[in-house]
């Protein structure tokens, strides 16, 4: 009886499942001619657009780094670069020369004032 039971319900579920109305499905087709003269602008343009000139070229004007104003700058420089016993030789115009230690040996360092950048190591 109970086999009987579960048979039937299961067919009902079934018939169910089986028989529900189905929604017609829509098919949207857009299709577009594109003849390859004038005024065609490629795939996805319908019409043409009216043309705009490109604005002209300008060069950025060059970029300057400040200038390392002072030898207290470009020293703690030298220092972030595992330098130390720094000394100031010279900090006039666009060079700075300072001496400096590192690993137990003396160095002549040329720095460059505007942006800092060791450009010169030498022993002494």
């Amino acid at each position: 009886m109970l086999k009987k039971t579960i048979i039937a319900a299961t067919a009902l579920v079934v018939s169910f499942v089986a028989f529900q109305p189905v929604e017609q499905a829509e098919a949207r087709v857009n299709i577009g001619v594109h003849l390859g003269g004038p005024g065609y602008y490629g795939p996805g343009y319908y019409a043409p657009r009216p043309y705009y000139a490109p604005r002209p070229y300008y060069a950025p004007r060059p970029y300057y780094a400040p200038r390392v104003s002072r030898c207290t700058k470009a020293r703690r420089k030298i220092r972030n670069r595992g330098y130390y016993r720094i000394r100031a030789i010279d900090c006039r115009g666009s060079r700075f020369t300072f001496h400096a230690k590192r690993g137990g040996q003396w160095f002549r360092l040329r720095v460059k004032a505007r942006s800092g950048y060791i450009y010169k190591v030498t022993y002494l």
